[in-house]
């Protein structure tokens, strides 16, 4: 069996992108219960604009989950909520950026799962964080991972595209959620697979679109416009059940593979952020996942609302990350045969 591998290209090419969300919403709240979050002390809390870094680039699902969670997140504040792109290395680059701000409560994070959880499989990055270097907010999303082939494919389900000679799949980038995915069902199923790696999911998609590669693993968010269209046809989900917008589409645990794998995301800061302002961050997170405009994109943009306690995060992506350790070792994932 031959995995397919690919090296991280550690040119690091760092850019901003600041959109602001509401400007017109940046009022100083001097009293409680007059728009603002009381934090404790002389001072209320925010009595300025607070920024929230989603370390990836702008069109993606980090970078949208960022902007409908800042925008419902305003009002609860009574402030400006502002999104910054900071992309590169898998959201190494944005996160460490995050992470060594000042620990004042202006500075947060839309943190991944996958950058704890799978980067480090398959990437030395010299942007590396780690658990220790955040205080967790609260939890925000959960978005599941599909594998999908041209619908002109001959392969209508996973067993016949598991029988081919050699399959070539197409991925986002090494170190992906999606990568990991593909590259991890493979393994178990002993096929005989190479990784074709593109810079991001959309040109990964594009290829099996074309022809020119016989699958990918995307978020379902990247190709559900294309299985509604019938460009692309599902075989497998990796989440622990079946997702509700693809209902008939089995998971890759039903098939015979124990092998789940999805992208949480969660509100983060500086470690040593003061507690008043972590306080009053997590219930505008709280209110703001509750609000209609963020319910309406959850639904449009087929990703799951994540609701656990603030303190089961650190577990459950720690327990994740032990148990992909384990499969990559055992099954050589990401190594050559």
């Amino acid at each position: 069996m031959t995995i397919g591998h690919a090296m991280l290209n550690h040119s690091i090419f760092r850019k901003r992108t600041v959109l602001p969300l509401s400007v017109g919403l940046a009022t100083v709240v001097t009293v409680s219960g007059c728009g603002g979050v009381q934090a404790g002390g002389s001072e209320d809390y925010p009595t300025r604009e607070v920024g929230l870094v989603a370390p990836f680039s702008a069109g993606g699902s980090t970078d949208l989950t960022a902007r409908a969670l800042a925008e419902s997140m305003e009002d609860p504040l009574g402030q400006s909520v502002v999104v910054e792109n900071l992309p590169g290395a898998n959201g190494g680059v944005g996160t460490q950026d995050a992470l060594n701000r000042e620990a004042d409560g202006y500075s947060t994070l839309l943190a991944s799962q996958s950058l704890y959880s799978v980067t480090p499989l398959f990437v030395e990055d010299a942007t590396k964080t780690t658990l220790d270097d955040m205080e967790i907010v609260a939890p925000v999303s959960e978005e599941g991972y599909a594998l999908v082939v041209n619908a002109d494919s001959p392969h209508q389900d996973l067993k016949s595209l598991l029988a081919k000679d050699q399959i070539r799949y197409a991925t986002s980038g090494v170190g992906s959620g999606a990568q990991f995915s593909s590259a991890g069902l493979f393994a178990l199923a002993g096929a005989n697979a190479v990784d074709v790696p593109f810079d991001g999911g959309a040109p990964a998609v594009t290829s099996v679109l074309g022809g020119h590669t016989d699958a990918v693993t995307a978020q379902i968010a990247e190709v559900m416009p294309r299985i509604k269209d019938g460009s692309l046809r599902p075989l497998a989900v990796f989440s622990e059940e079946r997702e509700e917008m693809l209902s008939d589409v089995p998971t890759a645990k039903e098939l015979g593979y124990d092998f789940t794998v999805v992208q949480r995301r969660w509100v983060a800061v500086p470690k040593d952020t003061p507690e008043a302002a972590v306080e009053a961050l997590r219930t505008a997170v709280e209110e703001g996942k509750d609000s209609e405009s963020f319910q309406d994109f959850t639904k449009t943009s087929y990703i799951a609302e994540w609701d656990v306690e603030p303190t089961e995060i650190r577990s459950i992506v720690e327990a994740d990350t032990a148990k992909y350790e384990q499969l990559t070792e055992e099954f050589e994932i990401g190594k050559s045969k």
